[in-house]
């Protein structure tokens, strides 16, 4: 590109300086390699694959390049074009090495000075308002692609996290009145059976009281671990409120969530001790109290379902806790 020299017609020379650009390819993408690890070691390109970078990279240049030759291009990095989904690729590569958007920033930065720099060397004059445009608008493209990539990411993210517990990593009340609202409808359309425990554990408050809220923590945590070893992979464990749980058993009859619910008191009954306050050496079991509805053999509601798996939670409490009561 050396002996290229502006003249009358612009679009002919830009034609050979894309041209020339195409050709160069791999001698930018060195020149970009040898910035980046100069700024931030050999150690960086541990992050990026050979692959990565032979899939993603020479593509995006080769879109810029047909730009810098034909301005309407720019259409092949909108979401419609074949470039689009390179950078897409790109931002997807560089998440799944975890790279912070920050990281991958720098990275195109790097990308576009590389670029103009083998410009300066190759190509005069530089002060060409047509050409820097046909270089920048294509990148800030790509840019804007792949920081929709993480945005996406990160947006799916909060989602998910938005339906869980903190502490348990069940599912929180919001995701339950979800969740079990679809459990009725598929239940309803293919005639299965579906059942709803309700699980409490007794004299919690008193237990915090005496032993601290950090304690409480620990036991709400313990007990969820062990309602997580007993329900299938397919059953939906909810935190529903500060000691209470409920869990969502697909495709179960009345007695088969008995049996359920029967095999988490006892887990709980035997397994979790909690000390008695003065008395170091005295530990007490930790009980829960069980309630059990099912449809469509009690209701065909959500409403109901849960009012009467609470109700039934409610007389357990009321006639001597660790029980399990059903409807």
């Amino acid at each position: 590109m050396q002996d290229i020299k502006w003249g009358k017609d612009t679009s002919m020379m830009l034609g050979g300086v894309a041209e020339t650009f195409r050709d160069q390819i791999w001698a930018i993408v060195e020149s970009w390699m040898q910035k980046l690890a100069s700024e931030k070691g050999e150690h960086s390109w541990n992050l990026i694959t050979e692959a990565q970078l032979v899939d993603n990279l020479p593509t995006l240049l080769r879109g810029v390049s047909k730009v810098i030759e034909n301005p309407s291009r720019i259409s092949d990095f909108e979401p419609e074009g074949v470039i689009y989904r390179a950078a897409a690729q790109l931002g997807a590569n560089r998440r799944a090495s975890n790279y912070k958007t920050s990281e991958l920033l720098h990275e195109l930065e790097v990308l576009r000075d590389t670029i103009w720099m083998f410009c300066r060397r190759a190509i005069a004059p530089l002060e060409f308002y047509e050409f820097e445009k046909r270089i920048n608008r294509p990148i800030d493209k790509m840019v804007s692609t792949i920081i929709e990539s993480y945005i996406g990411i990160y947006t799916a993210e909060l989602k998910y996290l938005a339906r869980k517990d903190k502490l348990t990593d069940f599912l929180n009340y919001d995701s339950f009145k979800e969740e079990i609202g679809r459990e009725l409808l598929r239940s309803r359309r293919y005639r299965h059976a579906f059942s709803l425990v309700m699980l409490d554990i007794d004299d919690f408050k008193k237990y915090t009281d005496e032993s601290g809220m950090s304690a409480g923590d620990m036991l709400l945590l313990e007990i969820s671990r062990t309602i997580s070893r007993i329900v299938r992979t397919v059953d939906i464990p909810v935190r529903y409120g500060i000691d209470e749980f409920a869990i969502i058993l697909p495709e179960t009859s009345k007695k088969q969530a008995r049996r359920v619910a029967e095999r988490i008191r006892r887990a709980v009954k035997l397994e979790m001790r909690h000390p008695v306050q003065g008395q170091a050496e005295q530990k007490l079991p930790v009980t829960v109290s069980i309630g059990i509805s099912t449809y469509p053999k009690d209701t065909e509601t959500v409403d109901e379902m849960v009012s009467l798996a609470d109700m039934a939670l409610f007389e357990a409490k009321k006639s001597g806790k660790d029980m399990v009561v059903w409807k």
